[in-house]
C-alpha cells in the first residue's frame, strides 16, 4: 500500500445574523444535497454539482464523490479547466538543428487535449464538515478560497438553503492548548518560514536585474513583491538602485515588516485581522506565533493543522483513497477534540 503525507487544515464556519438559527455547516450541506428536482436529489446529479468559478478562464469545480456519514458530510472536489492542454514528452529521439553551431538529439515536446468526454484535473480537495468544523486537505492548484466559494454556491445558489445575502467565513483556529490556558483576544501574530523565492524587477534600470526576496512578517505580512518599493521608500531611489546593483549572485533582499494597531479595535479591523490570519494559515511551510491579552504561543505552530498519512491507489498516484481520507479526517477531528483544541 502506497502512502503520501498531506497537511490537514482546520477551519471553523462562522456566519452573520442571516444564517438559519441552530443550523451548522454540516446540516446546511446535507440539506443542500438533499434538495430535489422532478427526478432525484442532488446527491444523484453530478452534472448539477458543477460550479463555474466565473473569472472567464473556464475553471470549474466538480463536487465528485460526496457522502453522508450520518454525523458528517464528506466530499471530493476536483478543479478542472475547459480547453486545457497537457504537455507530453515524446520519448522517441530525433536530431534537430538548434543553432548555427548546435545540432542536438532531443525528445519532442507535444501538447494534447484531454480525451473526449474527460477533463484534466488541476487540483483536488478532500473536505469534511462536522458540526461547524471543516477539515480539508488540498493538492496542486486547489486553494482554501475555492473550497469556501464552492460551499457558498452550494448553500446559496444550488441548494438555496440559506439567505443569498448571508455572509460566512471559514476561519482559522489558533491552538489555545499550547499554553496553560486561553491566551485571550489575539493581538499580534508573527510568521517565520521559508517561501518559494519570487522574482521582482527593479524599475528604471537600463538592464533589469532579478532580485530574490524572502519574508519574515510581524503582525501584517508584506508581499514579497513589495521588497524594492519598501527599500526605495526607506533610502530613496538613488540609494536603492545602488544597493540592488551591488548585490552579488548569491545575495537577495529580505524585508521585515511590523505593523501595530493601537487604540480601540473596530469590528472591521477584527475581521481584517482574521482574514490575514486565514491567509497565513494557508502557508504550510511557515511557522505562526501569536500573542494575546492573557498569554503567548511561541513554541511550535499556533495554527491548528497537522500532517497525516493517506493511502494512494498506487505508487506515484495523484489521487487518494476516498474511504481512507474520510477515516483520517475524522481521526484528526477526534484528536483535536480530545486534546481540547476544539469543542465537539
Amino acid at each position: 500500500m502506497s502512502t503520501a503525507y498531506h497537511m490537514v487544515h482546520y477551519r471553523r464556519f462562522e456566519a452573520d445574523a442571516k444564517a438559519p438559527k441552530g443550523k451548522t455547516i454540516e446540516v446546511l450541506c446535507r440539506e443542500a444535497l438533499n434538495t430535489q428536482n422532478d427526478k432525484s436529489k442532488l446527491w444523484a446529479r453530478p452534472e448539477d454539482r458543477v460550479f463555474d468559478v466565473g473569472n472567464g478562464d473556464g475553471r470549474k469545480i466538480f463536487l465528485n464523490k460526496v457522502a453522508d456519514l450520518s454525523d458528517a458530510v464528506f466530499g471530493e472536489m476536483c478543479l478542472a479547466q475547459e480547453k486545457d492542454m497537457q504537455a507530453l514528452l515524446n520519448m522517441k529521439p530525433s536530431q534537430v538543428k538548434l543553432s548555427d553551431l548546435t545540432t542536438a538529439t532531443v525528445y519532442d515536446l507535444d501538447e494534447r487535449v484531454a480525451p473526449k468526454g474527460s477533463q484534466f484535473i488541476r487540483g483536488l480537495a478532500y473536505w469534511i464538515a462536522i458540526g461547524n468544523h471543516v477539515l480539508f486537505l488540498k493538492t496542486h492548484s486547489m486553494t482554501p478560497e475555492f473550497v469556501r466559494l464552492y460551499l457558498d454556491w452550494l448553500l446559496k445558489s444550488r441548494g438555496a438553503v440559506v439567505d443569498p445575502a448571508m455572509s460566512f467565513a471559514l476561519n482559522a483556529e489558533f491552538d489555545k492548548t499550547a499554553t496553560a490556558g486561553d491566551i485571550g483576544e489575539i493581538r499580534n501574530l508573527r510568521v517565520a518560514g521559508k517561501s518559494v523565492p519570487q522574482v521582482i524587477n527593479f524599475e528604471g534600470e537600463a538592464e533589469k536585474r532579478e532580485v530574490k526576496t524572502s519574508r519574515r512578517v510581524a503582525d501584517k505580512f508584506a508581499q514579497m513583491q513589495q521588497a524594492v518599493p519598501i527599500v526605495k521608500a526607506l533610502f530613496g531611489d538613488k540609494q536603492a538602485a545602488s544597493l540592488i546593483e551591488s548585490l552579488g549572485p548569491e545575495e537577495y533582499l529580505a524585508v521585515e515588516a511590523s505593523v501595530k494597531v493601537r487604540g480601540r479595535r473596530t469590528e472591521e479591523s477584527r475581521k481584517k485581522f482574521q482574514a490575514i490570519a486565514n491567509d497565513l494559515a494557508d502557508e504550510s511551510d511557515a511557522q505562526v506565533q501569536i500573542e494575546g491579552k492573557d498569554g503567548q504561543i511561541r513554541d511550535g505552530d499556533a495554527i491548528l493543522r497537522t500532517r497525516m498519512p493517506f493511502h494512494m491507489p498506487h505508487e506515484g498516484s495523484n489521487l487518494l483513497e476516498f474511504d481512507n481520507v474520510s477515516d483520517q479526517l475524522q481521526e484528526v477531528y477526534s484528536r483535536f477534540v480530545k486534546d481540547g483544541k476544539i469543542k465537539a
